[in-house]
């Protein structure tokens, strides 16, 4: 290593002699030290110059300075740890989750005009249910965590929001009446006049039992074994079945959500008298047409429109329609089907049945009476109809021997 000499020539006068050598530790590498020599160079015998011309440059002195020691990078880390522990359970909420725009039941008593009919439907829940279950279904009523309520025949599908993630789906049913039970019932109704006269303006007797009772039939369910209830809290994964009240034997197990859709039935019972009769299998609307219809056709049914009662034919008015645009290609054909039809021409039950549905005429001021005058029209042309029927039912002998038998007689009266 070449050590640092002082500056010779003028310029070492303005640097001190140092009395020791000192040796300076660069960064990063403090084992190679830098030495300086103080001893003066001895003067070289270089020739003196001229003295017109540039003195020479002073000659450069040699420093070695190893170089910096680069930084090490910190060592990588390893391979995040894998937990192949299943995660932890999220804790339970300590109150539902809230439900914007639920269906609710009000604060306060059920009220209505058919309140009766929600106080039965209580005691049924009463007698069905848990003290625990019925505290928190009613509050679940009333806090509208009821996502979506449909009154189906036979059954009412809910869904309600609880603490889980997800709404759980809740269904209660109850068994239906057929079709020939169903006329049994109208057709009793239709006997007593105040059930009838109650019915058409919108009212549920209180005693409407008294119509089903002779019949062996019920209207409001009588005993909770008749319900049947099922609600997806109750399959939830990783619970116990013993870890759930076990209800008595044909019983079905009332939760608070099953109590939940309750309450709201109860409270719609006391609003809408017609939602029991649709639960059992027929629809409101369609038991004032059948009731209107066995007055009309007893002749208790006035002037005016007059509603006529549609037929209701078991499995085949059940069926849903196909979509319009589905069958636009189609629409006018009759198909093959038809001539297998057995459609005997008798005369209605009710006259002019698409007049009295039609209503009075809106020409009130017109010359002929075009109500009277389409009548007419009407009853020419089935009479017309019948007659050409009747003839063609015949047997070709029959008819030729009718023919000869009415000539015969024409001939005598002349």
């Amino acid at each position: 290593m070449t050590p640092i000499r002082p500056l010779p020539g003028p310029l070492a006068g303005l640097f001190p002699r140092p009395s020791q050598p000192f040796r300076l530790a660069p960064r990063g590498d403090a084992e190679t030290p830098v030495t300086i020599d103080p001893t003066p160079t001895p003067p070289s015998s270089a020739p003196t110059p001229a003295p017109n011309s540039r003195p020479s440059a002073p000659p450069r002195r040699s420093v070695h300075i190893p170089p910096m020691a680069r930084p090490v990078p910190p060592p990588r880390p390893g391979p995040r740890f894998q937990n192949t522990q299943p995660p932890a359970p999220k804790p339970p909420l300590l109150r539902p989750r809230k439900v914007r725009g639920g269906v609710k039941v009000p604060s306060g008593d059920i009220a209505g005009p058919t309140v009766w009919a929600a106080q039965r439907w209580l005691r049924l829940l009463e007698g069905a249910a848990e003290g625990a279950a019925l505290v928190e279904g009613l509050e679940y009523a009333r806090a509208g965590q009821t996502k979506r309520l449909a009154f189906l025949p036979g059954r009412v599908e809910a869904s309600v929001q609880g603490r889980g993630d997800r709404p759980y789906a809740t269904l209660v049913t109850l068994a239906t009446l057929t079709e020939e039970q169903w006329g049994r019932v109208v057709a009793a109704m239709a006997e007593g006049a105040i059930y009838t006269a109650k019915l058409l303006a919108g009212e549920l007797p209180p005693n409407i039992e008294d119509v089903f009772a002779p019949l062996g039939l019920r209207l409001f369910p009588g005993d909770p074994a008749e319900l049947a209830v099922s609600c997806t809290c109750t399959n939830l994964p990783g619970t116990p079945p013993d870890a759930l009240p076990q209800p008595p034997t044909g019983k079905s197990f009332w939760c608070k959500h099953a109590c939940c859709v309750a309450y709201l039935l109860a409270h719609r019972l006391a609003t809408e008298p017609f939602v029991m009769f649709a639960l059992r299998g027929l629809d409101g609307k369609e038991l004032l047409e059948r009731l209107r219809h066995k007055r009309v056709a007893a002749g208790g049914g006035g002037g005016g429109a007059t509603p006529i009662y549609a037929q209701r034919v078991p499995g085949v008015s059940d069926i849903p329609p196909k979509p319009l645009d589905d069958a636009l290609a189609t629409f006018w054909d009759i198909g093959p089907a038809a001539l297998d039809l057995d459609l005997p021409l008798t005369p209605p039950v009710l006259t002019h049945p698409l007049l009295r549905r039609l209503g009075p005429s809106p020409f009130l001021q017109a010359q002929f009476p075009l109500v009277g005058l389409l009548a007419s029209c009407y009853e020419t042309i089935s009479a017309d109809a019948i007659k050409s029927a009747e003839a063609e039912a015949q047997p070709p002998e029959h008819a030729a021997i009718d023919a000869e038998t009415g000539d015969g007689h024409d001939g005598d009266d002349e």
